[in-house]
């Protein structure tokens, strides 16, 4: 399959799917005839997975020590998690000062 089709199928773009490609995330075949590359349904389950991961705000570089076996997947998650709880305490704590000086209309 081509890269518009996979674009399509997996809804990533075709430059995120060759910067993937070019971090090692994903190898697709080459045609022998004209260069191009063919996208089997392996890299496209890949694609998947690497979306997901990255809405949930994984670093590619926590994907690439996954794919290497350097970390798991429980690790990685337990670890975006603390991640993510970090940040939604940051989160209230702006809000609560947009709030404040909202009220306050500071300028």
């Amino acid at each position: 399959m081509k890269i518009n089709e996979v674009e399509a199928r997996v809804g990533v773009t075709k430059k995120n799917i060759r910067f993937y490609e070019e971090k090692g995330l994903i190898a697709p075949r080459r045609n022998s005839e004209n260069g191009y590359r063919e996208y089997g349904t392996g890299e496209v389950e890949q694609l998947k997975q690497i979306k997901l991961l990255r809405k949930l705000s994984l670093e590619v570089g926590t994907i690439s020590r996954l794919k290497a076996g350097e970390l798991t997947l429980s690790q990685a998650l337990r670890e975006q998690a603390a991640v993510l709880e970090a940040d939604r305490g940051d989160l209230e704590r702006y809000a609560q000062v947009c709030l404040e000086m909202s009220r306050t209309e500071v300028d």
